[in-house]
């Protein structure tokens, strides 16, 4: 079933802040480089962007391979979308079109999107949003309908398991204090639960990998109060800073932060994706 409306708040509620400055970290612009890479696109190809953002994929495609066609890009967030059609028509790419629908949910505008041929889409992106999915194989079967029949693509990816120090310790208090988070990370243990995703879904794995480091950042222990003074002020973990569980949250926190720094006082953070890339089976 499609996600739930509350779901679906906090997803867009998380992007709408983030739009303006999202573009500011290198994580995202270097991912959506080699997104363009892993594709392959070659001209006269189609693209669709699922939870395109601010257009970095999309856009990247649209600069990257000369004559390339159709090309449509999916958000929740119409923050997200607001800079990426500015993006676009800053560039004069204004054939690059942006949609706000849920990406887990196509059939209603499945019509409005495919290529004038009706074959579906050569390549299928979605960068680093399958982990906010409470059930990926029913989205990712309806995404593989939408693959042209003959050499259609599909690539998308999960963060590595320790990739977010942060996002972990909110996983692991939340039910501590009977709060929940709008991610899924315990999907994601390992590579092979993509390639069963995929496989499930009728795809045929081309490949499953990870990713080189991204980004590092070092954390010291010391500084976990004031990581989630800093973390609960911004909408993604703003529910944990809520004034009746506040306290607690912050001491369940500080407490597993500080486990993890263990002895050294430290914590090492890579920031590293397993990436999946299939084909339409057939």
């Amino acid at each position: 079933m499609p996600q739930s409306q509350s779901h679906l708040d906090s997803v867009r509620s998380m992007y709408d802040e983030r739009s303006d400055r999202y573009d500011e970290n290198q994580v995202h612009v270097k991912q959506a480089q080699d997104y363009c890479r892993w594709a392959g696109l070659k001209s006269g190809e189609s693209l669709l962007d699922l939870a395109c953002g601010t257009g970095l994929v999309a856009l990247e495609a649209k600069r990257q391979v000369p004559g390339v066609g159709h090309i449509v890009g999916i958000d929740i967030s119409e923050g997200m979308l607001s800079v990426a059609r500015r993006k676009a028509a800053a560039a004069g790419l204004d054939d690059v079109r942006f949609l706000n629908h849920d990406i887990s949910d196509l059939s209603a505008i499945r019509d409005e999107i495919v290529p004038a041929t009706g074959e579906g889409f050569d390549v299928i992106t979605c960068a680093a949003a399958l982990i906010l999915l409470p059930d990926p194989l029913r989205a990712v079967g309806e995404w593989q309908a939408l693959l042209r029949p003959r050499g259609g693509r599909l690539i998308t990816d999960v963060q590595t398991r320790d990739a977010n120090v942060v996002m972990n310790i909110f996983s692991d208090i939340a039910p501590r204090v009977r709060e929940s988070v709008p991610w899924h990370s315990e999907l994601w243990q390992s590579q092979g639960e993509l390639e069963k995703l995929a496989l499930d879904a009728g795809l045929v794995v081309q490949m499953v990998f990870e990713t080189d480091v991204y980004a590092k950042t070092r954390y010291y222990g010391d500084d976990a109060g004031q990581i989630f003074d800093d973390a609960v002020g911004k909408a993604m973990f703003g529910n944990f800073g809520r004034a009746e569980i506040r306290e607690q949250a912050r001491g369940l926190f500080v407490q597993r932060f500080k486990d993890m720094a263990g002895p050294e006082g430290a914590i090492e953070e890579e920031t590293r994706y397993w990436v999946m890339v299939a084909t339409k089976a057939g």
